[in-house]
């Protein structure tokens, strides 16, 4: 089979989740003995990075462009599949820049044309997104959507005959919601990119220090070990959209507490997993997925979820109901938009959790040796890789997702 891969966020961007995971299903398809290319754009999740200093790490050369109005076209290969490039500099999907989406769809034109796939999968909101699915459609393309987030409607999907998503409980709630009815899939992972080693495992670590995962209830949880437990040192790896969120939380400054150490966002999991001896991921979102608590499972790192979303499922349940992780309670009161901090006795629990896993040995191994069973069970390469070419290569035509 043929498989075309449409995204308006550049395929190669390390730091995003989403497009790790379409990279890799893409790569697996490879694998299979299919034929597979990748159509994106510039966008970036960190504003840190631009579209010529990725490709220069990457070995490529920014073509010149001769005409004024038009955008450079970049070729290159990640992890074996082509991939064509549309240099965007536009790249608020909130309003797209009509020349940059009238050459995006003619180069899809171009591969609905000359590559002529079997199924194209898409991701995204964007506008351009929904025009390149109906264009596929009409080549007679099957057209899968990948959901990954909230805020889909009926109209995103107009020309979508399957859609996926990244778990049960986004599966369930978009059915709850709009009636769709999609195939829940987790994630592909890469475990090149995120095993890790297990000599310097030191700190409690929290990824992404935003309202949404749960910034307000860390910074609470981590003045108190702050002042009780100087002992544990912390580690916070910011994201591209959360630098600068940590001087934001009113009446604490974690600034003055030494063991607490911030770091800049990393090319891959296994960077700040080698240095982390107990996650945190204190979401007060639904989250739909929740890949860095599964991450952490598969290096055998003790995880402490939030009850929200799919966290619980990811982890396995609580390790003291035999599951992969803790997990732990969110105040009902705490939302994504809520800007103060809980009370030291709503955060409690999250303090005796980390204590208990740091001070005692045997818990320690225990939740380790779950999680590593869970992570293999459900996360290993050999079986996710297998149920997402069975997913893609059974895909018919003609179908509708609600």
């Amino acid at each position: 089979m043929r498989f075309l891969l449409i995204n308006n966020h550049c395929i190669s961007d390390p730091t995003t989740g989403v497009t790790q995971s379409l990279r890799t299903i893409m790569t697996w398809l490879a694998d299979a003995g299919h034929a597979c290319h990748i159509l994106t754009t510039a966008r970036f999740e960190s504003e840190r990075f631009t579209i010529e200093e990725h490709l220069r790490n990457l070995g490529v050369a920014m073509p010149v462009v001769p005409g004024a109005s038009d955008r450079a076209v970049v070729r290159y290969d990640t992890g074996g599949v082509p991939v064509t490039l549309l240099a965007t500099r536009h790249n608020d999907e909130t309003s797209p820049d009509p020349g940059e989406m009238q050459q995006f769809l003619g180069l899809v034109a171009d591969l609905l044309a000359d590559f002529a796939p079997d199924q194209v999968i898409a991701c995204n909101g964007h506008p351009m997104i929904q025009a390149a699915l109906a264009g596929a459609r009409m080549r007679g393309a099957v057209t899968a959507f990948a959901i990954r987030s909230y805020g889909y409607s009926r109209a995103h999907l107009a020309h979508v005959d399957h859609a996926f998503t990244c778990s049960q409980y986004l599966s369930d709630s978009y059915r709850s919601a709009t009636g769709l009815i999609s195939t829940p899939l987790e994630p592909p992972i890469d475990w090149a990119t995120v095993v890790a080693p297990v000599e310097s495992r030191a700190f409690v670590t929290l990824v992404h220090p935003a309202p949404h995962k749960g910034l307000f209830l860390f910074a609470r949880l981590a003045d108190m070990l702050g002042a009780r437990r100087p002992d544990i040192p912390m580690l916070i790896v910011q994201s591209g959209q959360s630098a600068g969120s940590l001087h934001a939380i009113p009446s604490i400054d974690l600034r003055r507490y030494p063991q607490i150490t911030a770091a800049p966002p990393v090319p891959a999991p296994a960077d700040y997993l080698a240095l982390t001896r107990v996650l945190l991921v204190p979401s007060v979102w639904d989250e739909p997925f929740g890949r860095v608590a599964a991450e952490a499972m598969i290096n055998g790192i003790p995880a402490l979820v939030s009850n929200r979303g799919a966290l619980p499922h990811v982890v396995g349940g609580d390790a003291r109901d035999g599951g992969g992780g803790y997990v732990l309670p969110v105040p009902s009161w705490m939302t994504p938009d809520t800007l103060r901090l809980p009370s030291e006795a709503e955060v409690e629990p999250w303090y005796e959790a980390v204590c208990t896993l740091w001070d005692d040995a045997a818990s320690y191994r225990a939740v380790t040796d779950r999680a590593k069973e869970i992570a293999l069970e459900r996360y290993s390469e050999d079986v996710s890789r297998q149920r997402h070419v069975d997913y893609f290569t059974s895909l018919k035509p003609g179908a509708t997702p609600f």
